[in-house]
């Protein structure tokens, strides 16, 4: 028996980086889809819940360290938001009235995910998997919006507006698709539509984590812009590789290539 385990934790470890990027796409009670297909319909396997796995823990470290940084991010460029002479607090002066409410909605719809993505407690809390689910597209539909409105009253130039109006387009529209999905029982496709959908809230921890460490790309410097759009543009990319890594590496497909050939 030692043995065994020996076995099982040894491929674990040598699996870590396709377990890490196979976590992305599974966060419900139903496994990742291995690729069977019947009559064009993706069929998944189901499982029990597994006890505690690596990719459970990666998961949990992710989001703890991107809350984490999130935090400092927020802090160290809003920490005198509350003092009206204040560089920070006359810069959003503008916009003191849509922005509280940005800023809420904001914050649950980084934070509820957290949670729909962890299998067991999907597995085990589903009514409460689809309570936060609503209250996540709802956040969605309310910070969306008004982040475009709160740039209008602060941006300087017309790109920076177009910038927030495409985030916030996308954010809209991944979200969207999700739970129309979800609606219509497509599990797998929500699942991976939530995927697409979560990186444009992260646009805001990134752009704020970049601007702490390189000066250039603050409000007011001409890297600002650029920052922006270069991380709309990952969030818009990057989660389709993560979706699609296990299938375009997966060594059966290769095989099966190969075999065809």
């Amino acid at each position: 028996m030692l043995y065994d385990v020996r076995i099982v934790l040894c491929g674990q470890v040598r699996s870590g980086l396709e377990d890490w990027l196979k976590s992305l796409t599974e966060f419900s009670s139903v496994p990742y889809c291995t690729g069977h297909e019947s009559g064009g319909v993706l069929l998944a396997t189901v499982t029990a819940p597994s006890p505690i796995s690596l990719r459970s823990q990666v998961k949990a470290a992710f989001f703890l360290v991107f809350f984490a940084m999130t935090i400092f991010a927020a802090y160290e460029k809003n920490s005198r938001i509350f003092d009206p002479t204040s560089p920070i607090a006359q810069h959003y002066a503008p916009a003191k009235w849509f922005l509280p409410v940005h800023a809420l909605c904001g914050i649950l719809a980084m934070t509820v995910p957290a949670l729909q993505f962890s299998n067991r407690l999907r597995a085990r809390y589903l009514k409460w998997h689809r309570a936060l689910g609503y209250v996540y597209v709802t956040s969605v539909s309310i910070a969306a919006p008004f982040a475009i409105l709160v740039s209008v009253k602060i941006s300087r130039t017309f790109t920076m507006v177009a910038a927030n109006c495409i985030q916030s387009f996308c954010w809209l529209a991944t979200t969207a698709i999700a739970l129309y999905c979800i609606r219509k029982g497509n599990v797998i496709q929500h699942r991976r539509w939530m995927i697409r959908s979560y990186p444009f809230a992260m646009v805001f921890t990134l752009t704020r984590m970049v601007q702490v460490f390189v000066p250039f790309t603050r409000g007011g410097h001409p890297g600002n812009e650029a920052l922006f759009w270069s991380c709309i543009l990952l969030a818009a990319f990057l989660p389709n590789v993560f979706i699609e890594w296990p299938v375009i590496f997966s060594r059966k497909t290769m095989r099966a290539a190969t075999s065809d050939q």
